[in-house]
């Protein structure tokens, strides 16, 4: 046993660098692995805090439509409906006028990524929310907030719309966008990605929101009765089931009846009255252009205009 304990023999040179060389490569392999699971690790809590904040702004965005202000006089409940632009007033006084939109600016280049903005009318609230057509942090007259970062829905030269609106159709299917009060529901749907044109892929946010506060136009109508000469305006319909008001007008062409459809003092000639039902007078010959004129309690305004024969 001692003189095993007194041999001097044991691992040559060679074999000492060989096992070390080993020993780096299998190290450097292990930290290789190890780094890049930490980078992938941050790049997913990156893209993991990225959705979570837009999606906690966008639930806020569906739950701020939902409760869209009644409209007031003269001023509708959504002033601006774009694809990457929307100002509506909510029912919260002291955040009257709000807006989201991103700057389509941003992200026109392969990696280009964009912030969505949620801004808030600075100081006291006003029938008109201020005319900014960019969207950044400093728009003048607002208040404005990042509710999150990589949005890419304009990346590359992409025309991806944030909001979508169900606008009324034309008869060849275009939309009707000259009034905005028509909109009942919007969808949100955001493009999200942390590192553009690189592994993973992008990801989808969507969303939607009925607005059940949402003051729409009335639907005009009415009939004409020879025997009388009666003008009955029972067939118009109101979405809200509110009071409607009905000026009637006459004359042997079309007539533009004025805003609030109610005529000014002295009315003229050919303004018939005030009311669900009206008489044409027995001095007017046939045929007669007759236009109804209605506004709701928000102002909306509609009118028609039929040719009646007696």
């Amino acid at each position: 046993m001692t003189a095993r304990l007194r041999r001097q023999d044991g691992f040559s040179l060679p074999e000492v660098l060989i096992a070390m060389t080993i020993m780096l490569v299998i190290m450097g392999v292990t930290l290789t692995t190890l780094d890049r699971a930490r980078t992938n690790q941050r790049l997913d809590e990156r893209r993991t805090e990225s959705q979570e904040s837009l999606r906690r702004g966008v639930d806020q965005l569906e739950r701020q439509l939902r409760n869209l202000a009644t409209p007031a006089t003269n001023v509708k409940s959504i002033n601006r409906a774009l694809r990457t632009d929307l100002i509506f007033q909510t029912a919260d006084p002291l955040k009257r006028w709000v807006r989201y939109c991103i700057n389509t600016a941003d992200p026109l280049i392969p990696t280009g990524k964009a912030s969505l903005w949620y801004q808030v009318v600075s100081g006291v609230p006003s029938n008109t929310p201020p005319a900014t057509t960019g969207c950044s942090g400093t728009d003048a007259g607002w208040t404005s907030q990042s509710v999150g970062q990589s949005v890419v829905n304009a990346r590359n030269g992409l025309n991806r719309p944030i909001f979508t609106y169900n606008w009324p159709k034309d008869a060849e299917g275009n939309d009707i966008t000259t009034d905005a009060s028509a909109i009942t529901r919007i969808r949100t749907e955001l493009w999200v990605d942390t590192n553009p044109g690189k592994a993973p892929v992008e990801q989808r946010l969507s969303s939607g929101a009925f607005l059940r506060n949402q003051n729409q136009a009335p639907v005009v109508d009415f009939t004409f009765s020879a025997t009388g000469r009666v003008l009955n305006a029972s067939p118009t319909t109101d979405f809200e089931g509110r009071r409607l008001n009905y000026h009637w007008y006459y004359g042997p062409s079309a007539i533009t009846p004025p805003p609030g459809c109610a005529p000014a003092d002295p009315p003229p000639a050919n303004y018939l009255g005030f009311g669900i039902v009206q008489k044409l007078p027995a001095t007017v010959t046939s045929p007669q252009t007759v236009t109804l004129c209605v506004t709701d309690p928000g102002d909306l305004q509609v009118t028609l205009t039929k040719t009646v024969t007696f």
